[in-house]
């Protein structure tokens, strides 16, 4: 049996599912190939299910200071198999909903493994699909470490280590970036003592190193301890071992192509097309950037590339947002970045212990740096605080618009609000400050 198509997604994760929906509502016929549930390792094994625990964790670490608020709750405990649960409910409702977009906009869902035989067909099983534009969006898989394998008992992957459901006494975590550091946060709020390995001399590599400094004193004051510089020995601990030294593009099924690659990434220019004609890849299979709104931009791209149009995706000015306690947001270069950039720069801070509302909602501890050129250009807004990852949206819109420091520091915000903090940290690097001490 064969059927024909407009455009043909293969995978349907982040960049895939927003693909076929662009596709679709451009008037295409589209198919979705997808092997298992849709939503890829964002919404399955990563970004939702990862901070439905964290929205537990905060809550059990808030509770347990309410005596703070005037309120008594005796001694309380979380059950991290009802936490788990939770997850797992979340996560099946979100699939839901996406599996009911795409049926919306008229996407055929194919189950099953696709391979791509030549440009144009792609075989699931035994049936073809025939298309006149293909997009790869295939994912990409946690990395492991040399004479290491994933046995769910010793060593543990990100997807395993979201699926315990007893929180263990002690627990090695090899990779200080972000997907360990989310672990770190879980499980030393569950009691678990925590060892962190890193192999370069800091965590959370390219994010601005004082919003790492104080990250670093967080997770001091939870007892987890942080080995920088450190490449962990597996035959030198009996204790689980939970690997977070980022991910591999997925290239299964693609092989036939004979694609171009980019070290372990498929090769795209800045249309996202492959060296193929007629053949797309967007996502962890291609990103410098393994960010589900990355994946979401570019599926949006190719899609419409892939029907004829001209558009191009950047990597410039993309926020990123980690779920510490308290959150991160950043945007644009590093002052680190910023110093070996630019002849001159300017910094604005201001601490959120300045803020009535974080006074009031007991949220005292962080951050707001504002970082500018000498003609006022925004280079990079980084903040770490509660509502970071949301605060971080304004400065989003102003980098990606062009704003000027001047301007942002003129937009002011509604009292009392987190908003303020970042026009008053614009402010300050104007040496305009006016609740900076």
């Amino acid at each position: 049996m064969s059927d024909k198509f407009d455009l043909v997604v293969l995978g349907g994760g982040p960049g895939g599912y927003v693909a076929a929906i662009r596709a679709a509502q451009l008037g295409a016929k589209v198919a979705l190939i997808e092997k298992d549930k849709v939503g890829g390792t964002c919404l399955n094994r990563g970004c939702i299910p990862t901070k439905a625990l964290i929205a537990c964790t905060n809550l059990f670490d808030k509770i347990k200071k309410a005596d703070n608020y005037g309120i008594s709750t005796g001694e309380v405990s979380l059950d991290l198999k009802q936490a788990v649960e939770r997850k797992d409910q979340i996560v099946a409702k979100v699939v839901k909903g996406v599996e009911f977009l795409l049926e919306k906009n008229k996407v055929e869902i194919i189950r099953g493994t696709g391979e791509v035989k030549a440009p144009g067909l792609i075989r699931v099983g035994t049936r073809d699909v025939q298309s006149q534009a293909i997009i790869l969006a295939t994912g990409s898989v946690p990395s492991c470490l040399p004479g290491i394998s994933f046995d769910q008992q010793k060593f543990l992957s990100s997807d395993d280590a979201l699926s315990l459901t007893e929180a263990p006494a002690k627990l090695n975590i090899v990779g200080g970036g972000v997907i360990g550091i989310h672990f770190a946060m879980i499980y030393s709020s569950l009691g678990t003592e925590v060892t962190i390995y890193e192999a370069l001399p800091d965590i959370l590599a390219g994010i601005d190193e004082e919003i790492v400094g104080l990250v670093k004193r967080i997770l001091g004051r939870r007892k987890v301890k942080i080995l920088t510089g450190t490449k962990f020995d597996p035959s030198s601990s009996g204790d689980k071992t939970l690997i977070c030294v980022g991910r591999t593009p997925a290239l299964i099924g693609i092989e036939n192509l004979k694609l171009k690659t980019k070290g372990k990434s498929v090769a795209v220019n800045a249309r996202l097309e492959t060296s193929v004609a007629g053949v797309y890849a967007v996502g962890d299979l291609v990103s410098s950037k393994m960010l589900a709104h990355v994946a979401y931009e570019q599926g949006v791209v190719a899609a419409e590339n892939a029907l004829g149009g001209k558009g191009t995706f950047s990597y410039d000015n993309i926020p990123i947002g980690i779920y510490t306690t308290p959150e991160i947001g950043s945007i644009g270069l590093t002052e680190k970045e910023a110093r070996e950039k630019h002849q001159e720069i300017k910094i604005g801070k201001f601490n959120y212990a300045a803020l009535g509302i974080a006074q009031a909602l007991g949220e005292i501890e962080g951050v707001i740096k504002v970082i500018s050129d000498d003609k006022g250009g925004i280079l990079g807004v980084h903040i770490i605080g509660a509502e970071a990852t949301t605060l971080i949206g304004i400065a989003v819109s102003a980098l990606k618009n062009k704003l000027t420091v001047n301007q942002l520091a003129g937009t002011f915000q509604s009292h009392p609000s987190y908003p303020e903090g970042l026009q008053e940290a614009a402010l300050a690097s104007l040496k305009k400050g006016l609740h900076s001490i």
